[in-house]
């Protein structure tokens, strides 16, 4: 690999010089992959949720201060004989109950002593949480397949290009001998000619094949930084045995079960919710009334203070409970079905998959073996057109049989590596 890309890089210099890459050293570059980190920051947000939450177990302590200007003095009528037994009956006073200047200052205190939902919210904000684990292992997944297919296209296409280059040089040399025997009257003109545009069809070949690399090399720059890389060190046979073994998930099956649990808890939490709740709120403080505004005045201020509970009881709960219930229900039998199709979908794809990559490692076997008859067939043609003992047109149909031989082995190893990928992530869309 790294002789091939020595190549390419003295007549195509792309690649930057520095280290090599392997199929293992790819795959730790995830925690560089951004939809990664935005999975790390959306289950970081789910777990400050989830302090948020458990911080409702305390009481909450804060200074509550206002002051107040009455622009217009409040005013209610009241009936006179409250404050002057003499007056007449029926006779109304008019009664001022502020003052131009009024303040509050002290420590509010609110602690909800009971709510019946509250460990099941916390429970709900924990299985979210692991929602969020299951969608950055599925994108891991995901990541891995889509990385390992961008680098071996790249190892593909380098052998590719490699193959052009040296047919290329090849055939140079046996237009050099197509141009001898023509100038020596021993090779008619239309093979000459023929042998003329063979060459210029290895060169577009040649140039068709670095577009080609060139264009997995930027796929490849998707999934990692190449900026340091001068070479990969992994071949298709190490790319292989690198993910054979590999372990399927199914995060769709994962997700669902989760799914599941988050039902009961919604079911459960309908029904806590009949349930009272108990709170308490205390205060401890002064109010200030005055017609001037002189807060420094101590016998203007008036002590103000006081703790409560409330107990709520939820009566529009029993009303409404039972429709929001049954929905919770059907919706559990809804996600039990689901589990159950994908399931049965999982194992059949599980065998599929078996049978597909069985078929394609005999392919791939049959193909190898192809190739190597193709070999032989090219250089003994090779070699008769040299010694003159057979047409340039046997010698290009032994190339053009080489080159599909080779393009069928490439393509049958890129159909196994896809296949293996496939196994590990069976059916991981949502």
């Amino acid at each position: 690999m790294k002789k091939i890309l020595f190549t390419i890089l003295t007549i195509f210099p792309i690649f930057v010089q520095a280290q090599k890459l392997s199929i293992a050293q790819l795959w730790k570059d995830i925690d560089k992959n951004l939809i990664y980190q935005q999975d790390l920051l959306k289950r970081g947000i789910k777990i400050q949720e989830l302090k948020e939450l458990r911080n409702t177990r305390i009481p909450v302590f804060y200074i509550d201060a206002n002051l107040q200007r009455n622009l217009i003095i409040p005013t209610t009528p009241v009936p006179a004989i409250a404050f002057d037994p003499n007056a007449l009956e029926g006779a109304i006073l008019p009664l001022k109950f502020a003052t131009k200047w009024s303040s509050k200052a002290g420590i509010q205190m609110e602690w909800n002593l009971f709510d019946p939902k509250r460990q099941l919210d916390e429970k709900q904000k924990s299985f979210e949480i692991q929602k969020e684990d299951i969608n950055k292992e599925q994108h891991i997944q995901e990541w891995k397949k889509d990385a390992t297919l961008a680098y071996a296209s790249v190892v593909l296409a380098t052998q590719q290009y490699e193959l052009a280059l040296q047919d290329s040089a090849s055939y140079n040399e046996i237009l050099k001998i197509s141009k001898a025997r023509y100038e020596a009257g021993r090779l008619p003109s239309s093979q000459y000619l023929n042998a003329q545009q063979e060459y210029e069809q290895h060169l577009i070949g040649l140039y068709d094949a670095w577009s080609v690399l060139e264009d997995a090399d930027l796929e490849l720059r998707k999934y990692t930084d190449l900026g340091q890389t001068q070479s990969l060190n992994s071949n298709i046979e190490e790319i292989h045995s690198f993910i054979k073994n590999l372990q399927q998930e199914n995060y769709t099956i994962k997700s669902l079960e989760l799914d599941q649990q988050i039902n009961k808890l919604q079911m459960q939490g309908i029904k806590k919710q009949l349930l009272p709740t108990l709170s308490t709120n205390a205060y401890l403080g002064k109010q200030y009334f005055s017609n001037e505004f002189r807060l420094d005045r101590g016998h203007s201020w008036y002590g103000n203070s006081y703790i409560n509970l409330v107990l709520r009881i939820p009566l529009s709960a029993y009303f409404t409970a039972q429709p929001n219930l049954k929905k919770e229900i059907l919706n559990s039998g809804v996600l039990e079905l689901q589990l159950q199709q994908e399931q049965q979908i999982d194992q059949i794809n599980t065998q599929q998959q078996i049978v597909k990559i069985k078929t394609a490692q005999q392919k791939l076997f049959r193909f190898h073996n192809i190739e190597q008859l193709a070999v032989q067939e090219k250089k003994e043609q090779e070699s008769r057109y040299r010694e003159g003992r057979s047409m340039l047109s046997d010698y290009n149909q032994s190339i053009l049989s080489y080159h599909k031989a080779k393009k069928n082995v490439w393509q049958a190893e890129f159909d196994l590596i896809k296949l293996l990928l496939d196994k590990i992530g069976v059916n991981q869309s949502n």
